[in-house]
């Protein structure tokens, strides 16, 4: 039988699953107990993930005596919501029968001898809790589930809560969550259990997760467009949680720094087109998250950029390992403060409301514009910006004009990123560079303004005093090198054609 399903997933602590089970009638489920059911689940693929390669996901779960086949196709994981289409089919025994899935039309499921290369990979082994919630306008299936992932002779413990939606708009899956994390401390996750069994048998830990390619169609709205910007945004921003709190990977931070600032660009580049402007609440809170994120970040580039390359050139002056080591204290204190941020529940909640807000947008009254023409005119105005701000030449500009220049091309940046899928032309790219390579030579230099008055300021007497000045001045004299590059790079932007022309 095909289905799709749409998903929002929270992570909680096991001893607060109890306290979830309490609060189903507030999310408006039925007087009674909930329903408790015994899943073991195991995975399949080939030895090479044959499947997983192709975005599919094979399962059989036992429920009693009954065994359910279940097909997962390739779907979509964005802005906190999984949609996802799904095959499922009552099978005899525990091994998959691939003749029973030919209704979901999966070309890899049809690969000569596949079904006898199928191995198990791991299992899951769940006690759920099920309800229906909702009132008259939405109904969800609320779903409680404890157990543990087993691949080998690893484990890993499962605690989650599942709202899936069987009628109405995804927003109310938000609602629902909001309601659920006023009261118990909880997580939104884009892992799924095939993600997390996956990486356990695999031995891979959680990683970075870079935004992916925004995909637009001609004939979209400017709404759908926002939408699926915006939904990206969230997804970037939710995904480094566990590469950042499970895996202390310091890159986690810059990827949910681009996400924040690729969220409030789209709302800037759509600022005229929403039908509402994002709350001051929400807007505040962003503001709040790039705060604390931003000194952990600026802390690894002050120290694998600015101090980096003059400790690699003079390797013997012990003073700059004196330095060295007071910056390193330094980013390690921000690094702390912002893995406590994001695992505070303040950070989950700024998550629920954006995809609350978003998923609410009422854009019954904006759908006639397309958003081929907005694209044309908004990347136009953002162009039109960076130009009167360049000037005739970058050389003739001070520092902050400089920087408002800088600031100004990854305003243009974002939305070309964001809007570039309209226009499938050759010179898209050669354009995006072109920006690209002149923000990094004004980020060189824009590092350079902003580090040396740093470091005058800690460093101010003794041996730390004398090497804070020879960072200051090898970097220094790179700065003629670098305008000199910076406006090369503007003069080789300006002589390019516009791809949405």
């Amino acid at each position: 039988m095909s289905s799709g399903e749409i998903e929002l997933k929270l992570v909680v602590a096991a001893d607060d699953l109890a306290r979830v089970a309490r609060l189903r009638s507030k999310l408006g489920a039925p007087a009674g107990p909930m329903r408790s059911i015994h899943q073991v689940t195991t995975y399949f693929d080939t030895p090479e993930r044959t499947l997983a390669a192709a975005g599919i996901g094979l399962r059989v779960r036992k429920v009693g005596d009954a065994r359910i086949q279940t097909v997962k196709g390739a779907g979509v994981a964005a802005g906190g919501l999984f949609h996802r289409p799904e095959w499922e089919t009552a099978i005899e025994g525990d091994r998959p029968r691939l003749d029973l899935a030919a209704e979901a039309g999966l070309a890899a499921l049809a690969e000569p001898g596949l079904e006898d290369r199928l191995t198990a990979l791991f299992r899951t082994d769940i006690r759920r809790r099920l309800c229906r919630v909702g009132g008259d306008d939405w109904q969800a299936e609320l779903a409680l589930d404890h157990g543990r992932v087993v691949a080998g002779e690893h484990s890993q413990p499962i605690n989650e809560i599942e709202l899936e939606l069987i009628k109405g708009s995804p927003g109310h899956l938000f609602a629902a969550a909001l309601q659920i994390a006023q009261h118990v401390p909880v997580g939104l996750t884009t892992l799924t259990k095939s993600d997390r069994g996956h990486a356990l048998a695999e031995g891979r830990v959680p990683g970075p997760v870079k935004a992916k390619a925004i995909v637009l169609k001609g004939k979209q709205s400017v709404g759908q467009a926002f939408m699926t910007i915006a939904r990206s945004c969230l997804h970037q921003l939710l995904a480094n949680r566990p590469a950042l709190l499970d895996s202390r990977d310091p890159e986690a931070i810059h990827q949910m720094r681009v996400a924040l600032r690729r969220l409030r660009s789209a709302l800037k580049v759509f600022r005229s087109a929403l039908p509402a402007a994002c709350p001051e609440p929400l807007v505040a809170e962003m503001r709040w998250l790039l705060g604390v994120l931003g000194p952990a970040r600026d802390g690894d580039v002050f120290l694998s950029e600015i101090l980096g390359p003059v400790i690699a050139d003079h390797p013997a002056e012990r003073s700059l390992a004196q330095v060295e080591r007071h910056w390193r204290e330094a980013r390690d204190r921000d690094f702390k403060a912002a893995c406590e941020a994001v695992a505070d529940p303040r950070y989950t909640m700024l998550l629920l409301r954006l995809g609350h807000w978003i998923e609410t947008l009422d854009w019954s009254g904006s759908e006639g514009e397309r958003v081929v023409a907005f694209a044309r005119r908004t990347l136009n105005k953002r162009l039109k910006r960076l130009a009167k701000a360049a000037g005739r030449s970058l050389l003739d500009l001070s520092a902050e004009q400089r920087h408002q220049v800088r600031i100004l091309g990854k305003q243009l940046r974002y939305g070309g990123d964001f809007l570039a899928s309209l226009f499938a032309v050759p010179s898209t790219q050669v354009f995006l560079s072109a920006l690209s390579e002149l923000q990094d030579h004004l980020g060189e230099l824009n590092d350079i303004a902003v580090a040396v008055p740093r470091l005058c300021a800690a460093h101010q007497s003794g041996r730390a005093a004398w090497a804070a000045g020879l960072i200051a001045g090898w970097h220094e004299s790179r700065r003629p090198i670098l305008l000199s590059e910076a406006e090369a790079a503007w003069r080789r932007l300006r002589k390019l054609d516009p791809f949405w022309r």
